[in-house]
């Protein structure tokens, strides 16, 4: 049913806010983002895709789409159109119930990021982030201190998911760093110190499971 892959560079639009008519897209690699436009031109984003993600899964596209789609690295995706994918969910129940889980499994998500938006200080905002980030990335909670992976975010973007300034968020990773607890250079993330991230995140019990190889079986 998936359509030909095709690259999209990065910093590019795969769809705007308010475009009506969009498939679906499956991820195969690269990283993107969701985000709000105000009417002045402030951003608010609402959720970082990953390899296996799937956009615009909560929308049907035929009202406009409520929020647009970036790339924040080169990424190939594959569009599916929605008819048909309506039609397979329609007439297979195993495929019904796992896009179920996979909406229940984002709602929660965007639930974290409420929490972080009204209630998380900038500093636990920022440790619960890249927690829900790195664990994403590796599909796995099994992580350590010293470990390092690729995090391709700027301050801009950290700032537009967190609802902080550049300078803020400048802030805040320099005490992280000179706290030995995390590091952010060259858009590669090192974790140093895994229990007091965990501890800082402070995320429900269960949640980062959602991403773990129990959950993708």
């Amino acid at each position: 049913m998936r359509q030909p892959p095709r690259l999209f560079p990065a910093a590019r639009a795969v769809y705007l806010q308010g475009a009506r008519d969009v498939p679906l897209y499956n991820i195969e690699s690269g990283w993107l983002f969701s985000y709000q436009l105000l009417a002045d031109g402030r951003r608010q984003i609402l959720q970082f895709l990953l390899p296996g993600d799937l956009a615009g899964l909560e929308m049907d596209g035929s009202a406009g789409m409520t929020h647009g789609l970036d790339t924040l690295t080169d990424s190939v995706l594959c569009s599916i159109p929605r008819e048909g994918f309506q039609r397979l969910c329609d007439s297979c129940p195993v495929v019904a119930n796992h896009m179920q889980w996979i909406r229940a499994r984002d709602m929660a998500l965007l639930s974290e990021h409420a929490v972080s938006l009204g209630r998380r200080t900038a500093r636990e905002s920022m440790a619960n982030l890249f927690m829900e980030l790195a664990v994403r990335s590796v599909r796995s909670v099994q992580l350590i201190s010293g470990t390092s992976l690729r995090m391709p975010l700027t301050q801009p973007i950290i700032a537009d998911a967190l609802g902080l300034t550049s300078i803020h968020v400048n802030r805040v990773l320099s005490d992280l760093r000179k706290s030995r607890i995390m590091e952010l250079k060259n858009k590669m993330l090192t974790i140093l110190d895994m229990e007091q991230l965990t501890r800082l995140a402070n995320s429900p019990e269960g949640f980062l499971e959602l991403w773990g190889p129990k959950a993708q079986a």
